[in-house]
C-alpha cells in the first residue's frame, strides 16, 4: 500500500499531547515511519525531528499541542498545533548554536533531520509540518 502513490493518505489524530504524552508521541512516528519504508535510521532521526517541535509546542504553546500523523506513499508526514501566545520566529540558524546555549537548538535540529519542515503561523495556531520521505525499501 505504501508504495502506491495513489493510495489515499491515512491521518492518524493524536490525542492532545501534554508533557506526560511526548514519550507516546516520539513511539508512534517511529512505527508510521517503518510503516511507510523509512530504514530504523531514519525513521530514528524523523522521530528526534518531531520530537524537537513537540517539546517547542508544549513549553511554549500552552501546554498543550495537537499532533497528526500523515502516512502517504513513501513519506511521513507530522502536522504539529499549538495555541501559544509567545512571538514565534522561524529564524534557522546556519549552524548549530554553541554548546554553551541553553536554547535554540530545537529548531535547527529539526530542520537537519527533516526532509521539509515548514512553519505556518498566519492563524491564530502555529503549524509546524515535517516531512521525512523514504527512499525505497
Amino acid at each position: 500500500m505504501w508504495d502506491d502513490p495513489d493510495a489515499p493518505p491515512v491521518l492518524v489524530a493524536l490525542p492532545p499531547v501534554t508533557v506526560a504524552g511526548v514519550a507516546e508521541v516520539r513511539r508512534r512516528v517511529t512505527e508510521a515511519g517503518h510503516e511507510v519504508g523509512l530504514s530504523p535510521e531514519r525513521a530514528a532521526a524523523f522521530t528526534v525531528a518531531v520530537n524537537e517541535i513537540v517539546i517547542n509546542a508544549v513549553e511554549h504553546g500552552g501546554g498543550t499541542a495537537t499532533v497528526t500523523l500523515i502516512l502517504q506513499a513513501r513519506r511521513l508526514v507530522v502536522e504539529v498545533v499549538d495555541q501559544g501566545t509567545a512571538p514565534w520566529q522561524f529564524n534557522v540558524p546556519a549552524a548549530a548554536p554553541p554548546p554553551d546555549q541553553l536554547h535554540g537548538r530545537g529548531l535547527w535540529l529539526a530542520t537537519k533531520l527533516s526532509d521539509e519542515l515548514t512553519v505556518d503561523a498566519s492563524g491564530t495556531d502555529r503549524l509546524v509540518r515535517l516531512t521525512a520521505h523514504s527512499h525505497g525499501r
